[in-house]
């Protein structure tokens, strides 16, 4: 559908508009060209009262608020809940997120939670924001999870995490949109990009030190850091250890990822290197589906490789899951959540499928119902907290299939500092490497260069602005 919206000229409002369309249907717009929806949209103003009316082809939808210090924001938030309600009386349909359409909901109710109790908060994200009470409920439970865990998440800004992206696989999986190269890659070897990645390390953890900030996380990701060789794997952790690891550092995770890039030299380095918590990720527990989403490994080898892990004294091992796969059914899912369960690892993260640009599977015709997805969100939330797995992190994103979220669930000592602060963007996140991004507590985001050859070129000058809104973010 696409929709002709009238009495509002201000674009950052036409843009949460536009979004919140997406969050219906990804093909809905807004264009004043051709439509077949006309819009209007009233706001009437008292001395602190706003009320806003929206009008489509018989259809009306009107709310009314009191007007605080942030008038934009107040504003902003009447018109998405009114146009939400319209949207629901033209669609037939309700979002479980209501008018939120960002990443990040559990940062909403951090902030909250500085004023306002759990029954105050559940009520404004019902009334204000129009989520659904479930949602409410595991936003807050998660938010108060954290906090138990961390306790104030405002502590840790003077603190950063490092993330270090290795843009190598074996092969690239249909769903995945993230920077990757094959692990053969002629241009720009292996070698070329270590020797280049090595400098940045080195650069970056000896500047942290002479400026005495703690390093309170690292995360080694992808890609598939261990389609690295054994060797370039050993160097890696090497440099890491050096120039970067020190007792402040509270975790420490090497994202594993598939079976097929694991063997017992690489398990033997891992656990020497003192890393504190691995990923493994069947992603499925379904043969067919592996070799459709160019998986080149087995249901054996991910078994296989986990409890070899384990027989190397690995004891933190992390699980991901995804939803709506194509051609998989609930029961497939089912049987997935269960197959993982049998193998008890640490923690497991249940991803709802992203339709993402750049991924083969943007366009796809996904054929799983949404009331399936819904099915599938309640039974790994029941099985998974039955089994003393709790909720500790959630993050949303665009396109998302069934408009839900992906969560992290963890046993109890076993939950993940990084995606904590991380997702809650409590403190500066340095990322290093080809395709890694800095984000920093001032809302700065650096983006390093895809390309590997851009990277190799550039990287001094993307780690001198990174040191530079660290410098900006230090100051008082």
């Amino acid at each position: 559908m696409i929709f002709n919206i009238v009495g509002i000229n201000d674009q950052r409002i036409l843009t949460a508009l536009q979004r919140l369309l997406n969050a219906f249907n990804k093909s809905y717009k807004i264009s004043a060209l051709q439509y077949d929806y006309l819009i209007t949209i009233i706001m009437i103003e008292y001395e602190k009262e706003i009320k806003v009316i929206i009008k489509a082809q018989g259809v009306t939808s009107e709310n009314r608020d009191i007007i605080t210090n942030d008038r934009f924001y107040d504003l902003k938030y009447l018109v998405l809940g009114c146009f939400y309600q319209l949207l629901v009386k033209v669609t037939g349909k309700r979002l479980s997120y209501g008018v939120l359409t960002g990443i990040r909901p559990t940062k909403l109710v951090h902030k909250y939670k500085k004023r306002y109790n759990d029954h105050e908060v559940w009520t404004i994200l019902q009334k204000k924001y129009l989520v659904s009470s479930d949602k409410a409920n595991l936003l807050i439970n998660i938010v108060n999870h954290q906090s138990d865990l961390l306790g104030d998440i405002s502590e840790y800004q003077n603190e950063v995490s490092i993330y270090i992206n290795i843009p190598f696989c074996l092969s690239k999986c249909s769903y995945c949109s993230f920077t990757s190269y094959p692990y053969d890659n002629k241009s720009v070897t292996r070698n070329d990009y270590l020797n280049t990645l090595f400098k940045e390390i080195k650069y970056m953890g000896k500047y942290l030190s002479s400026v005495k900030i703690p390093i309170t996380t690292i995360y080694v990701g992808g890609g598939t850091p261990t389609a690295l060789s054994s060797i370039e794997l050993k160097a890696l952790l090497k440099i890491i250890d050096r120039y970067l690891l020190s007792d402040k550092v509270k975790e420490y995770t090497l994202e594993c990822g598939r079976p097929d890039s694991l063997d017992d030299d690489k398990l033997e380095i891992i656990k020497r290197a003192k890393v504190s918590r691995i990923s493994i990720n069947p992603q499925t527990f379904k043969e067919a589906t592996l070799q459709k989403v160019n998986r080149k490994h087995t249901i054996s080898d991910i078994e296989n490789i986990y409890f070899k892990a384990r027989n190397y004294g690995l004891t933190n091992i992390n699980m991901d899951l995804i939803i709506g796969l194509p051609g998989e059914q609930l029961t497939d899912f089912k049987h997935s959540i269960d197959a993982t369960l049998l193998l008890n690892p640490e923690s497991i993260t249940i991803h709802y499928l992203a339709q993402k640009r750049g991924a083969q599977l943007y366009n796809a015709d996904l054929d799983t119902e949404k009331s399936e997805y819904v099915a599938a969100f309640n039974y790994a939330y029941n099985r998974l907290t039955e089994c003393n797995y709790n909720p500790y992190y959630l993050y949303r994103q665009k396109y998302i299939v069934g408009n839900l979220e992906n969560i992290g669930y963890a046993r109890k000592g076993y939950e993940s500092v990084y995606n904590m602060l991380m997702i809650e963007e409590a403190q500066n996140i340095i990322g290093l490497g080809c395709g890694s991004s800095s984000k920093f507590i001032n809302y700065d985001i650096i983006l390093s260069p895809k390309n590997l050859l851009t990277y190799l070129e550039s990287y001094q000058d993307y780690l001198n602005k990174k040191i530079k809104a660290i410098r900006n973010t230090l100051r008082k």
